[in-house]
């Protein structure tokens, strides 16, 4: 199976080509705005170099969220469009879960979090081989270290929220590491869409999981002139 996996939700731009169980291709790139111009010719020189087509993927995989509007949006027009292109499904996978997939298996407990570019943050546990142990939310630093799994000793922290939450589980007593994955990579996209598996719906496109509304709302009168 050959899966095509995106990421754009945070401060970086990411490509990977799956093949049977290994990463064949892969582009990364830290970048806090330009996503729009480089995911797709980063994805077309990642095919190029694989010597593969769209047409000769199984599945488009792509994060879902939580993360920046706009990035998000970018990465699941893109997925949309080859997927109607090549008419094949597409897998959704958060960016919590993408983080935890890239630490996995270090023996520790796992946070995966993000700035939610307000007071609070994106964030999930996960355990040490990246099974769930709480759903994601979006909450500020003291109530996310407050829902730590119980007994708890030291605590593996992938994402950039680490210096908000560090003191915080020093006080419970709880020693925080700082992991390397600081964003989501589409090489843990490309994983977590193959163990998903391929949806049942080959006509399937997932949408943005943003956890909380949007910032903007649409007035109450529609917007309206007022009398």
């Amino acid at each position: 199976m050959k899966i095509l996996a995106m990421d754009s939700a945070a401060a970086s731009c990411s490509v990977a080509l799956w093949q049977d169980g290994n990463i064949i291709a892969h582009r990364f790139e830290e970048m806090t705005r330009g996503h729009a111009s480089a995911l797709l010719p980063m994805a077309d020189d990642l095919l190029q170099e694989a010597t593969n087509t769209i047409e000769e993927m199984d599945a488009i995989a792509v994060t879902v969220g939580p993360g920046g509007f706009t990035g998000l949006r970018i990465a699941l027009a893109c997925a949309r469009g080859f997927a109607v292109a090549a008419k094949r499904p597409v897998i959704g996978v958060t960016t919590l879960e993408a983080m935890a997939e890239s630490e996995k298996g270090q023996g520790q407990t796992i946070l995966a979090a993000l700035d939610a570019k307000r007071a609070d943050l994106y964030a999930q546990y996960f355990d040490a081989d990246g099974k769930q142990l709480t759903d994601p939310v979006a909450r500020m630093p003291e109530d996310i270290v407050a829902m730590v799994p119980a007994d708890t000793k030291d605590i593996l922290i992938a994402g950039d929220c680490f210096d908000r939450v560090e003191n915080l589980f020093l006080e419970k007593g709880i020693k925080p590491v700082a992991a390397k994955t600081r964003v989501p990579d589409a090489r843990a996209v490309a994983i977590c869409a193959a163990i998903k598996g391929l949806p049942s719906d080959p006509n399937y496109r997932p949408s943005a999981f943003y956890i909380r509304p949007p910032d903007a709302e649409l007035p109450k009168n529609g917007g309206r002139l007022r009398p």
